[in-house]
């Protein structure tokens, strides 16, 4: 596993601990975030705020990476399921996420996923 991957596997597995500040910790301060079809943010208070919002509304999350690759230059791919317990039920959301690393931290996080999961949850 290169470098980049880690430092993207890093924040998901802080993401599934629930830990906003351990997550940001692997973001450049002018780092873009766009959950898409969600308007993208930008910057480290931006995102904390995105990232909080959804991680606190979970009494647990964890996010499962099933395959990841990276083009060696900082491009990082990976296909995962996002699962959250929510006050609501219980949540499976596959995802494709998209990362550019530079200088060792994310500069830019999409996430690909279909809405139609999340019809019927309140956060």
């Amino acid at each position: 596993m290169c470098k980049q991957e880690q430092i993207v596997r890093s924040m998901i597995e802080a993401c599934s601990r629930q830990d906003v500040e351990a997550a940001l910790s692997y973001f450049r301060a002018d780092a873009i975030y766009h959950n898409i079809p969600i308007a993208p943010v930008q910057g480290l208070d931006a995102i904390r705020g995105m990232l909080a919002g959804f991680l606190a509304a979970a009494t647990s999350v964890d996010w499962q990476i099933h395959h990841m690759l990276s083009d060696g230059n900082g491009l990082v791919m990976n296909e995962r399921t996002d699962y959250f317990d929510l006050p609501a039920g219980k949540l499976e959301l596959p995802v494709m996420g998209v990362f550019e690393v530079r200088d060792g931290k994310i500069a830019a996080w999409r996430d690909y996923f279909d809405m139609g999961p999340l019809k019927g949850f309140s956060g």
